[in-house]
């Protein structure tokens, strides 16, 4: 009998390992989605924290299959309808209409509209460092970078859909999306 309780233990203590393992492997499906899509649209309130002060405003987006965002403010309604476009590898931001002039945020890496391009470029290509099931989302963190001052991203999904976003530097949250709408296709 001690022999067969001996045999069993390395089996229950492998079994015990692989259990719960299922969260990366979700993160990893929801990356390759997102790398197959042609397009994907979502809507985005954003809130960019200056410290003393809160900027809050509301974008629709549209990602292609190269990475390039181009999203349209809808809220508030003193700065609705002005649309822009954020491409390639260092963020290059450009405007259609009237250039909206918030600060820079993580030493000057992050505007508060390019925090979308920055989530998807995460979610693309992004280095997951944890993933963790809270309730019904999978809570995936990532950082934008190798680098040693890497962004690092909060990213909550459920489902198929990016629920919210959070993004940091250097330990201080700098912006949070809350994510509507969100649509693979």
């Amino acid at each position: 009998m001690k022999k067969i309780l001996w045999t069993l233990i390395p089996i229950v203590l492998l079994t015990g390992c692989t259990m719960g393992g299922n969260e990366m492997e979700e993160a990893l499906a929801f990356r390759s989605r997102i790398l197959g899509a042609e397009q994907i649209s979502f809507e985005a309130e954003i809130s960019a924290d200056y410290i003393d002060r809160l900027e809050e405003f509301d974008l629709s987006c549209r990602t292609d299959a190269a990475g390039a965002l181009v999203f349209r403010v809808t809220e508030p309604e003193a700065i609705a309808g002005i649309t822009g476009t954020v491409t390639g590898e260092e963020g290059t931001l450009t405007f259609d209409d009237t250039v909206l002039a918030f600060p820079l945020l993580a030493d000057d890496r992050l505007s508060p509209v390019s925090g979308p391009w920055v989530m998807m470029k995460a979610l693309r290509s992004g280095c997951i460092t944890a993933v963790v099931r809270e309730g019904e989302k999978l809570h995936i963190t990532v950082d934008d970078s190798y680098a040693d001052d890497a962004l690092t991203l909060e990213i909550w999904i459920e489902g198929d859909e990016v629920d919210e976003s959070e993004i940091s530097y250097r330990g201080r949250r700098q912006m949070t999306m809350d994510i509507g709408d969100f649509r693979i296709g």
